[in-house]
């Protein structure tokens, strides 16, 4: 039998000298505690830690009226709920629509607080936030109309309209998932945004890729030797890790920043950005050409491939510091605003170019997604010797038989 009541806890005082007003909801044996809006202090309590302040009993027992309400509608007897999913519903007053879902969201970025791109999802919801002009959006707000509303108010930001209402639908997408239980018939989100589409970028990516004689310029770069708190440089560490990304088929920051597997000539990683997306979880394995195999000696770590990871906290503040290094190399040898993905950008357009590496494999180099071969790709067993064959022919004719004089 159900079961409800309220009190406080006499050990739970807090700094303030008050007491949160909790409900205590009791069901097949079990029991669970869940915090009010309410807080009494000394003078509202009896000398038995009862509540004796008439408002506060009267809230009380009208919240506990609501919840009763709630839990008839249930139909215990015949639908055997877990507790917590009763408990869930009666702190979430249990009325469809009722959720905020600006704190469900924020509550979300907390709980992916490590997510690729997770600083999109928050500038998404302030964003969102500015739109509709409040911090609290219902759910039922957030429909098909006004996300194509909300879109069109980002006016000539392409990137923005693709990225923030991309966001907000995975959000409103997620929540359904965590409020609805189709198990139990408990549906709390009723609408879907299947209607509503998010627009896709339609512009081309700015072309970063620089020329072979800059990348040997790079490559033949002095190192200033300077150190901060023992640590080289960010210019020192920016020329290694773009050498690095060249020689081993364009790995990103977080995959030289979170690449685990390492078997003294091999890399295995699965690529960050797509893994997820893909049925091989976008594996790939590259052999270390010896140009830049000191490199690796370099930068190793115990639990990752590279030490990186012992320098920074976060891979952000990792790529942060490879594009502040890289903005002082171009500023030396003449490229504005070099980027660390110049050196992605620029081994892969060597590669097709001077090299004439067919773009199929080099697509498997750089580890894309292959729509056309998505099907394909689940009987085929992975191979990787013909792009490590094509990146030693890359090896070859960037720094031919004699590179080791470049250090």
């Amino acid at each position: 039998m159900a079961r409800l009541t309220y009190s406080i806890l006499k050990d739970k005082v807090l700094s303030d000298k008050t007491w949160n007003v909790f409900f205590k909801f009791s069901h097949n044996g079990e029991t669970r505690y869940f915090s009010s809006t309410m807080y009494v202090e000394q003078k509202d309590l009896t000398e038995d830690m009862r509540i004796k302040n008439r408002k506060i009993i009267d809230k009380c027992e009208k919240l506990i009226s609501i919840y009763r309400k709630i839990i008839d509608d249930l139909y215990l007897e015949i639908n055997p709920l877990p507790i917590d999913v009763i408990v869930n519903l009666l702190k979430d007053r249990g009325t469809e629509g009722n959720i905020d879902f600006v704190q469900f969201a924020k509550e979300w970025c907390k709980r992916h607080k490590n997510k690729k791109g997770i600083r999109n999802y928050k500038s998404a919801i302030n964003s969102l936030c500015r739109f509709f002009g409040r911090e609290y959006i219902s759910v039922n707000e957030i429909t098909a109309r006004t996300m194509k509303q909300f879109e069109e108010s980002l006016g000539d930001k392409p990137r923005a309209k693709t990225l923030y209402t991309s966001a907000i639908v995975k959000l409103f997408n997620d929540a359904i998932e965590f409020y609805n239980n189709e198990d139990y018939n408990i549906i709390r989100i009723r609408h879907t945004l299947d209607r509503y589409k998010a627009p896709k970028q339609r512009i081309f990516a700015r072309k970063r890729a620089i020329s072979t004689d800059k990348i040997k310029e790079i490559f033949k770069l002095e190192y200033d030797g300077i150190l901060h708190k023992g640590n080289i440089s960010v210019r020192d560490l920016a020329k290694d890790c773009f050498m690095l990304s060249f020689c081993l088929m364009g790995i990103n920051s977080a995959d030289l920043f979170n690449a685990t597997e390492y078997d003294g000539e091999y890399i295995t990683y699965n690529r960050t950005k797509t893994k997820d997306r893909r049925v091989d979880c976008a594996e790939i394995k590259v052999r270390i050409p010896y140009i830049v195999k000191h490199l690796v000696e370099k930068y190793r770590g115990e639990k990752r491939v590279f030490n990186f990871y012992e320098r920074y906290r976060r891979m952000e503040n990792f790529n942060r510091a490879i594009n502040m290094g890289l903005k002082q190399i171009g500023k030396e040898i003449g490229i504005e605003n070099l980027q660390f993905y110049s050196a992605r950008h620029s081994m892969a357009t060597i590669a097709l170019n001077k090299v004439g590496i067919d773009k199929y494999t080099l697509n498997d180099m750089l580890n894309h997604i292959d729509q056309s071969m998505r099907i394909t790709d689940i009987y085929i067993e992975k191979d990787f010797t013909q792009i490590n064959k094509a990146n030693a022919r890359l090896m070859e004719y960037m720094f031919g038989y004699h590179s080791l004089s470049l250090f």
